[in-house]
């Protein structure tokens, strides 16, 4: 018995339901003695659930969850459709994991459970779905979003119409994270049905997360891996060669190409824009998907005339250990955002803003603003526009050891963080505190290159823009160099790296680029500066063998709100 035939079995059994390809002669209603009903008001829709059989536009068999609101029979209600994250399932019962530790999930069932439909599909490949996985291609899985939004209109009962049309149109929104969060941005693009959406952590531009000079090669490796296990090795050849491809650093122009042709990017460069409203979910700390992705779909949005708010969060996709010790591995994210004088829980704000999107109520109590930005768990800005005032700072000539500087930090963060424990600096020193602008490490730890001291609060909030050249003697090893901001807080020993972001830099070469997005907090006495790598795990196997020595040297913009 082979692993495909072993997962298919086991997710039919998780079901606990027999799968329907039509819901008509299969629907639920309450008895009149149920929940104080009588005989006159017998035809209400049950609250419950179906597994279904969908057959997509190329025969493609996908399977999904219904979920059937308690609902009147006079009464209609939108539908919500749900896309799982890429090697994840659809969210199969109310008690199934993904309803339980995923906030798409969570979120899914939420509208359910205030009245909307709701559909969770397995994508093609993944679950208990046929097919293979083209990673989002606009002639599958992109299809695959406008097939079920068929099926649902041709299935479910009391479907509410958008007010003002021809009649022949629905209210539909979707929810999803990551590999779900791109199907919705591209079938926004595709299909106009789609009238809300909430993309969660998702991309722009592939090309902005695969970069053809030095990918991060953990990510890709993880995701190859662990989506070959997820759909039980049921990426297509293309796709596959694409991974594989990243981790090896061997990116040709056509991979270049396909990874295009999958994103928003490619579209609105054709002034081909999203039909739908969004509401766009991005986190700091995501260390494959930045927050880079959100602020030009958010561009986009604009040209396209539609109406878009962006809540960038914290937390998001996260290697484990490698990207800290205390989120949930993989992906977590924030429970709420603190934006301005405003608190939201990101459930509630869902629930709202779908409420305001699809059944027409009055707008949201609380005003969302154009960017909700956090800038830690505990506090935020709200903004209208991302206009920042960037400063310069020079980075004159240092040198750093490429393959080695950093390769201890793995070991040497934990204890700096036990040493500051017990440090007890007297909050009076910050009155006093002097700028010290010697760089340090370079050798076993990063080069940490100090910018300036806060003499008071300052907000770090934008996309640093660098122009750096790295250098070097050895031939034989080329170096690599990775660079982010860091800050070192007022009376510790410890530099952090803000947002846990990092970018890459090619030797012999000035790198004129935008660093990830960042958000930090700068209080008095806290320094900031550059930190450079000649080591970092994301890269991991990418630095030369050989620790090089290499020099760099050029610029930074840094942004800041005042």
């Amino acid at each position: 018995m082979n692993i495909r035939l072993i997962l298919v079995i086991t997710l039919l059994l998780l079901s606990g339901c027999s799968t329907l390809k039509s819901l008509q002669g299969s629907l639920e209603f309450d008895e009149p003695n149920q929940q104080g009903l009588t005989q006159g008001q017998l035809q209400h829709y049950k609250k419950t659930y179906y597994q279904v059989e969908i057959t997509s536009h190329d025969g493609t068999v996908l399977r999904a969850t219904v979920y059937q609101p308690a609902l009147p029979i006079n009464q209609t209600a939108p539908v919500i459709i749900h896309a799982h994250g890429f090697g994840a399932f659809r969210v199969s019962d109310p008690y199934s994991l993904y309803a339980k530790i995923a906030y798409t999930g969570e979120a899914a069932l939420k509208a359910w459970e205030n009245g909307y439909w709701m559909i969770s599909y397995d994508q093609r490949g993944f679950g208990s779905s046929g097919g293979e996985i083209s990673m989002m291609a606009p002639d599958k899985e992109v299809k695959d979003v406008s097939s079920v939004i068929d099926w649902a209109i041709n299935n479910i009962p009391n479907l509410q119409k958008d007010p003002g049309v021809d009649g022949k149109d629905y209210s539909i929104g979707m929810i999803g994270e990551s590999y779900g969060g791109g199907a919705q941005l591209l079938a926004s693009v595709m299909d106009e049905r789609i009238d809300a959406i909430i993309p969660v952590t998702t991309w722009y531009d592939f090309t902005m997360a695969i970069d053809k000079g030095a990918t991060k090669t953990l990510w890709p490796a993880m995701l190859y891996y662990g989506g070959e296990l997820g759909s039980a090795f049921d990426l297509n050849k293309e796709t596959a060669t694409a991974f594989s491809s990243a981790v090896s650093n061997e990116i040709t122009d056509d991979i270049i190409q396909q990874l295009q042709e999958r994103s928003l990017s490619y579209y609105c460069d054709q002034q081909r824009y999203p039909q739908a409203d969004a509401l766009l979910i991005q986190a700091f700390t995501d260390s494959i998907l930045s927050v880079n992705h959100a602020l030009k779909s958010m561009e986009c949005f604009e040209k396209s005339g539609r109406d878009a708010n962006a809540v960038l969060i914290q937390d998001g996709h996260n290697m484990p250990i490698v990207d800290g010790y205390s989120r949930f591995p993989f992906f977590s994210i924030d429970e709420s955002i603190h934006c301005g004088s405003q608190e939201f829980n990101l459930i509630d704000l869902t629930l709202s803003w779908w409420d305001e999107k699809l059944k027409n109520t009055p707008k949201m109590k609380r005003r969302l603003p154009k960017y909700c930005v956090s800038l830690d768990y505990d506090h935020g800005i709200a903004l209208n526009k991302v206009d920042p005032h960037y400063q310069t700072f020079n980075v004159n000539e240092q040198e750093v050891l490429s393959g080695l500087s950093g390769l201890t930090e793995l070991f040497m963060e934990p204890i700096d963080n036990i040493i500051d424990l017990f440090r007890f600096p007297d909050i009076e020193q910050r009155h006093t505190a002097r700028f010290d602008d010697q760089s340090t490490g370079g050798t076993l730890r990063p080069l940490f290159i100090p910018f300036t001291l806060a003499s008071e609060q300052r907000i770090v909030f934008g996309t640093p823009k660098a122009k750096l050249s790295v250098s070097y003697n050895d031939e034989k090893n080329i170096p690599l160099l990775y660079v982010g901001l860091g800050k070192k807080k007022f009376g510790k020993s410890s530099i952090e790296l803000i947002n846990q972001q990092i970018s890459s830099l090619t030797g012999n070469n000035i790198n004129d680029i935008e660093l990830a997005t960042v958000s930090t907090r700068l209080e008095k006495g806290d320094t900031l500066g550059l930190l450079v790598y000649g080591y970092h795990s994301h890269y991991m196997f990418r630095s030369p063998f050989w620790p090089t020595t290499a020099r760099i040297e050029g610029s930074i913009d840094v942004p800041f709100f005042e």
